[in-house]
């Protein structure tokens, strides 16, 4: 059985991709998620039960990775993203896993907006690499 853990956390300086076209084609529209419903589909695409092909997610990891130069020990893999109300940076995450000897544990680092600061994928993506690699005692 997989750990989950929810992760909610402040605002950092956003240095994430500007270019609307790549970043808000969904987060501006009627679509919402949760950090919930995001480690859901994290562990339905990469858990025991998952429906995908081992290849397909062995494709999925090698893009998700975090970089050699972010990376601990512990193999840690995620996707960042933001969402923007009136080209305001108002949320970002960093959503993903960790795998160990004793399993996968699934996570979301949820930045909201702070006011007078702005948030950021990366910014979150740092906070959960933090918080994995404590957990693990790295």
């Amino acid at each position: 059985m997989a750990t989950v853990i929810f992760l909610i956390g402040g605002g950092l300086l956003n240095i994430d991709n500007n270019n609307r076209a790549l970043t808000v084609f969904w987060i501006e529209s009627s679509l919402m998620i949760s950090p919930k419903e995001q480690v859901e589909v994290m562990e339905r695409i990469f858990g025991d039960n998952s429906d995908y092909s081992e290849a397909t997610q062995n494709e999925l990891k090698q893009v998700m990775l975090v970089s050699e130069q972010e990376q601990t020990d512990i193999p840690i893999y995620g996707k960042t993203g933001m969402g923007t109300a009136q080209d305001i940076v108002v949320d970002a995450w960093f959503t993903g896993f960790a795998e160990h000897v004793g399993g996968k544990i699934y996570f979301c680092v949820h930045l909201g907006r702070t006011d007078g600061m702005d948030v950021s994928g990366s910014g979150a993506k740092e906070i959960a690499i933090q918080i994995v690699s404590d957990y693990y005692g790295q």
